[in-house]
């Protein structure tokens, strides 16, 4: 996989390189999407002053929103933007720029949870009016992602990335040492149990000839494998409206038994003590401990890529299949990057014209083409440089999650709220406790801590 590196200089290049995008000076914005060939045309710019931008990610991605920022500047010459890169403690030294009456104009958030916190604070302010304004065609973003902007009637954010974060990557050099058929479209939660029972064991590989320990799924235990499980059995955590705990449900609780059993029934996922001496999902996969494991198009530089500046991570062939199908549905879990504008930015007009571009305009495919996650914006799905940097087969697998996959609740305490259920299901994945007790405790628990509105 190529990762791409953007100069400043690439940013002066004329626009046709990016896709065919221009932008002209005009009394108003027009956008037209144009799917088959990855080009979005936008004119206007009303964007005056000077604006602050805060933006999380390595190297590379600051590296790629600079040269956004710079075509911005260009297409756009009353605006000035000063970019804010964090690489370290996003959240928290957001949080103390947004409590200490700094916040920047334009910023990046994890949408499903963190738009309900920062909303609740008054520190987003709602994008309603301007994009009533300015006539912005909301139909261009997928879907799911825009519904994951949309919190109490009102979208907060443009979606800079839209992504399946349960695509089922598969390491073929495994599957043929153990003489097991690759993953398909149309693979069941059960197929991936039988496949991933006869993927575990000690045994050698061409590219990793010591005996090792292997297993066929990799264990990850977080908030979005949680969620997956229990949606695919048509259970939940909450209510659509937030005010009750459903982890207590049969549907809830059989998906949870079944992702538990995968580790204690099937032997196809390490225990919680086989997992504590084993490496974490992703770099597992590299290591080549883990025959399958569920991730994002991230994974594409972050498992399979190069590091910045680094070496290949791995010499094995892989391949990329949906999220199983599951009793109820095979919903995958969306993820998206919000570009939201600050509730106490004076400059909100500019704020909104630089987050149009870098969701839906030029500057989208510095960061689509990176390859941290694919674009918000459809069209450019379609895009050379965003298909070259992903692959086909990756876009094709990933549109399918996004066609059928859902967002999390929008919780207003993400963080409470996860981490105390995270806590209280750890004797369930260490197999000394019923996912009866665990969950009736989860529910008990984020009701007694004020947790649910």
């Amino acid at each position: 996989m190529k990762r791409l590196w953007f100069a400043f200089a690439a940013a002066l290049i004329g626009f046709s390189g990016l896709g065919g995008a221009t932008w002209a000076a005009s009394s108003h914005m027009h956008v037209d999407a144009k799917k088959k060939s990855g080009k979005i045309k936008i004119t206007g710019c009303t964007a005056h002053g000077t604006i602050s931008y805060m933006f999380w990610g390595d190297k590379g991605d600051d590296a790629a929103h600079l040269a956004a920022i710079k075509a911005a500047e260009k297409a756009c010459p009353g605006l000035k933007v000063n970019p804010i890169w964090d690489s370290g403690n996003y959240d928290t030294d957001l949080a103390t720029k947004i409590g200490s009456g700094n916040a920047p104009d334009l910023f990046q958030l994890d949408a499903s949870k963190r738009i309900p916190e920062y909303v609740s604070e008054h520190a987003l302010a709602p994008l309603n009016s301007f994009i009533s304004k300015y006539k912005v065609n909301m139909n261009v973003f997928w879907k799911q992602c825009v519904n994951e902007m949309t919190y109490k009637g009102k979208i907060w954010g443009l979606p800079e990335t839209c992504s399946n974060q349960s695509m089922l990557f598969y390491n073929k050099e495994m599957f043929k040492a153990r003489h097991v058929a690759y993953p398909t479209d149309n693979w069941t939660y059960q197929q991936l149990a039988a496949a991933g029972a006869k993927l575990s064991g000690t045994y050698t590989l061409p590219h990793s000839p010591q005996s090792e320990l292997r297993f066929g799924i990799a264990q990850n235990t977080d908030d979005f494998r949680t969620e997956q499980f229990m949606w695919d059995w048509g259970g939940d955590w909450l209510t659509p409206n937030l005010k009750t705990c459903t982890m207590t449900s049969k549907q809830s609780r059989a998906g949870l038994q079944f992702f538990h059993d995968l580790s204690y029934k099937y032997h196809a996922m390490p225990t919680a003590a086989q997992a504590s001496g084993m490496p974490d999902y992703f770099s597992g996969f590299q290591q080549e401990r883990y025959a399958m494991a569920f991730m994002g198009p991230w994974a594409l530089d972050y498992a399979f890529g190069k590091t910045p500046g680094g070496k290949k991570q791995i010499h094995f062939g892989w391949g990329v299949v949906p999220t199983p199908k599951g009793p109820v549905s095979r919903q995958a879990v969306m993820a998206a990057t919000a570009q939201v504008v600050s509730a106490n930015s004076p400059h909100k007009n500019a704020a909104f014209w630089l987050a149009r571009f870098v969701a839906e305009g030029p500057g989208a495919i510095y960061e689509g083409s990176y390859g941290v996650d694919t674009p918000g914006a459809k069209a450019l799905w379609n895009n050379p440089k965003v298909v070259a940097e992903f692959g086909k087969n990756v876009l094709r697998v990933a549109r399918l999650g996004n066609k059928t996959g859902r967002y999390p609740r929008l919780v207003p305490q993400y963080d409470k709220f996860w981490n105390t259920i995270s806590t209280d299901m750890k004797p369930f994945w260490a197999d000394t406790a019923s996912v009866q007790s665990v969950t009736s405790k989860a529910c008990s628990d984020v009701k007694s801590q004020g947790l649910l509105p």
